[in-house]
């Protein structure tokens, strides 16, 4: 997904937004700074990390600072979940401004009240802040059951044995 904007190829500066789902529990985010420190050192983008709920910074914030003195007018937005969800085909879209997709009959049997403007079942309330963004946004897909996570999961069980 994106937010279209007329750019000149030649004048796109990308920086990378890693988002995390965010926690009361400090693990959540040691884990997601510290894959985003691992990608600035082999990468050339800016990068930044952002939360949906919870934790700060929250995405909006993230955005802001990422952009702050820069002349990034291009963000590539990866949730850094393992699959598809509420949150990433909802929640995340909708804070980022992009387009949401329709919810199927399956998606409507969510029982966890995920409206995010009021208090719900995780046990906490929050204001969401959408971002105020006028580049272009590219939202990517979660890291899915790609043979990379495979490879986590067989260190696991190497390591267990």
């Amino acid at each position: 997904m994106s937010n279209d904007v007329n750019t000149d190829n030649n004048n796109i500066e990308t920086a990378v937004l890693l988002i995390s789902h965010g926690s009361r529990l400090p693990y959540g985010k040691e884990v997601i700074n510290d894959l985003a420190d691992m990608y600035r050192k082999i990468s050339d983008y800016k990068v930044g990390v952002g939360y949906m709920e919870i934790a700060q910074p929250d995405i909006s914030t993230a955005i802001d600072d990422l952009v702050k003195g820069t002349n990034i007018n291009r963000i590539i937005a990866v949730p850094v979940f393992l699959a598809h969800g509420v949150h990433t085909k909802r929640d995340i879209p909708s804070i980022l401004g992009l387009p949401v997709e329709k919810e199927n009959k399956e998606s409507n049997k969510h029982h966890h009240n995920h409206n995010h403007s009021h208090s719900h079942s995780h046990g906490h309330s929050h204001e969401v802040n959408k971002v105020n963004f006028d580049g272009e946004i590219v939202y990517t897909e979660p890291l899915g059951a790609d043979p990379l996570v495979l490879e986590i999961i067989k260190k696991r069980v190497a390591d267990a044995e």
